[in-house]
């Protein structure tokens, strides 16, 4: 059975067990992370399929991996299923990254968290719930980032909506996505109002009662991560 490295998933685990940090970090490459300074006439998937081959990933970035796995430092990492939810939504959530131009150290992934769920996660759930858990430890590490990237979702748009189907995004250029979405106007140092404010202390009130929750995942994770090493080692 293979598996997905950590992406858009590793702090849901990493709010489960006490923060521990990982020792490795995914960074987009030079060419995507210049997207913000000026206007990209490229498509996604042409920034995408070096994205993936430049963080060891597989050329659908794992869509059809039957697990994800979760390097928690050198020697001790967890795995979980990559459930349809989840599947539907990473594609959208990659190509955020591009467009954003937030990176996936965790202090991006906290702020493109942050921002998805202000600009809306709509139908998926998944997307709202590994946010959630991305938004909480940017609480903790990454206050006034997430603060900024929630004000800033609140502006804009994401392919949450459905507004293009998968394909369409793929192929529309990135300077034209970012109009649609309305982040060529809202940048990441987007200053939050009092009412952005208020609206995120509702979400981090949520926060707190949802990693609390979430302790009860672990039972479940620790079996599935043996059974999933007893299958690699058969």
């Amino acid at each position: 059975m293979g598996c997905i490295h950590n992406r858009f998933n590793k702090s849901v685990i990493i709010i489960i067990v006490t923060f521990a940090s990982s020792d490795k970090r995914i960074n987009i490459p030079e060419e995507s992370s210049n997207i913000m300074n000026e206007p990209d006439s490229r498509t996604p998937r042409e920034i995408l399929s070096k994205f993936y081959s430049d963080n060891n990933l597989p050329s659908d970035g794992g869509q059809s991996s039957g697990c994800v796995e979760i390097k928690l430092s050198r020697n001790f990492r967890l795995y979980f299923p990559n459930f349809n939810a989840r599947r539907k939504a990473v594609l959208k959530h990659d190509i955020h990254h591009l467009l954003t131009g937030y990176d996936t150290t965790v202090s991006g992934e906290s702020e493109i968290s942050a921002w998805e769920i202000a600009s809306g996660c709509k139908n998926y759930w998944a997307a709202f719930l590994l946010d959630t858990s991305g938004f909480m430890l940017g609480f903790l590490v990454n206050y006034f980032g997430i603060l900024k990237a929630f004000a800033r979702g609140r502006r804009t748009k994401n392919l949450y909506y459905d507004m293009f189907s998968n394909e369409q995004a793929l192929d529309m250029q990135v300077c034209e996505l970012r109009n649609q979405l309305l982040l060529d106007k809202y940048t990441k140092n987007t200053k939050p109002t009092f009412t952005d404010f208020i609206q995120f202390s509702l979400l981090t009130a949520f926060g707190i009662l949802f990693s609390i929750l979430s302790w009860v995942l672990i039972p479940y994770i620790i079996v599935y991560t043996i059974y999933i090493m007893l299958n690699v080692k058969s």
